[in-house]
């Protein structure tokens, strides 16, 4: 039996693969969002970690980083793997409250709007979400193993729980 490889998905950062041993990970998610997205039949999977909501260009060290880019990038690097846009699973985490102070109420919302432009691009494309683990105070660590699709989210101070 072949061991996991574990890929972390840096702020900004998008990672895709075909390798059932491969484990996407997503550390520390705070008020960014972890998109998630899997083709049962190929064994594509793919996960964006979305830092802004909305942005006009991307460089190729974060084509991730605005949720209005990281979207199509992902679909497209999944689709250049043989992965099928139609059957994909998709997840969605993130977007807490991390940082508030007080007088500043509506000023750090931008979980809740990287979470709302995360929604829009998926709905831009026509793709159902599967599940969703968003909002709270609390950052998250998120898996996906390739190996079945499976994602598991551990909240600070919580236990692992499988979206």
């Amino acid at each position: 039996m072949q061991d996991d490889v574990e890929i972390i998905v840096g702020m900004g950062e998008l990672a895709v693969s075909k390798q059932p041993s491969t484990v996407l990970t997503c550390l520390g998610v705070g008020s960014c969002v972890a998109v998630c997205a899997f083709d049962p039949v190929s064994g594509v999977g793919g996960m964006a970690h979305v830092v802004l909501p909305c942005g006009e260009k991307t460089t190729a060290t974060a084509p991730s980083k605005y949720a209005n880019i990281a979207i199509p990038a992902l679909l497209e690097e999944i689709t250049k793997l043989g992965g099928d846009k139609s059957r994909l699973v998709i997840k969605v985490v993130g977007g807490a409250r991390i940082s508030t102070a007080p007088g500043f109420d509506g000023t750090f919302k931008i979980g809740d709007k990287n979470v709302e432009q995360v929604l829009a691009a998926l709905e831009k494309e026509k793709l159902t979400i599967a599940a969703m683990d968003t909002g709270g105070e609390k950052g998250r660590t998120v898996r996906m193993y390739l190996a079945t699709g499976k994602v598991i989210v551990q909240s600070v101070g919580a236990r692992p729980k499988e979206l």
